[in-house]
């Protein structure tokens, strides 16, 4: 986690290991908990918001994108997704296993995904991409193992607590 990331909020944030959380990314826990699990990858100006008392839960393997946004609360994110630039994911959400939101794409409030749904910006289409999670899985554990040689060359990081 570079030191320059914002964690804010008194509920409590949780983050897994092997996740790399870049700079000037906002995770906020306003009302409820945010629980993001291992080896996830938040790119710069990445904003998690949880404004709600039910947590917001977040799997293994997620890439996020620069200027992505999960926004309200009670949203619940599975594992292996891949979030591009600027996405957008409404409160109360669910995004299953192995999904791609394209460029720009809005999952609206309380809408669910299901497994390896793709979906490209406005208007919202969406087709299905089987075996993307195993693919999306690869990717991500290849890229955290370069971002953990890069990252600290360049940023300082906050040590975690046990």
């Amino acid at each position: 986690v570079c030191s320059d990331s914002k964690l804010l909020g008194t509920a409590g944030i949780t983050i897994g290991e092997g996740t790399v959380v870049h700079p000037a990314c906002q995770i906020n826990a306003k009302v409820g908990p945010i629980i993001i699990g291992a080896f996830n990858i938040l790119e710069e100006q990445v904003e998690i918001v949880n404004n709600v008392e039910e947590p917001l839960l977040i799997g293994d393997h997620n890439t996020f994108e620069v200027g992505t946004k999960v926004l309200g609360g009670g949203a619940k994110i599975g594992n292996a997704n891949v979030f591009e630039c600027k996405s957008q994911i409404g409160s109360g959400a669910v995004v299953g296993d192995g999904c791609t939101l394209g460029v720009g794409a809005k999952v609206p409030d309380g809408e669910t995904l299901p497994d390896e749904c793709a979906m490209v910006g406005p208007p919202g289409l969406r087709h299905f991409d089987k075996g993307s999670k195993e693919a999306h899985i690869a990717v991500v554990l290849k890229h955290v193992e370069v971002l953990r040689d890069t990252l600290p060359r360049c940023h300082h990081l906050r040590k975690s607590k046990p």
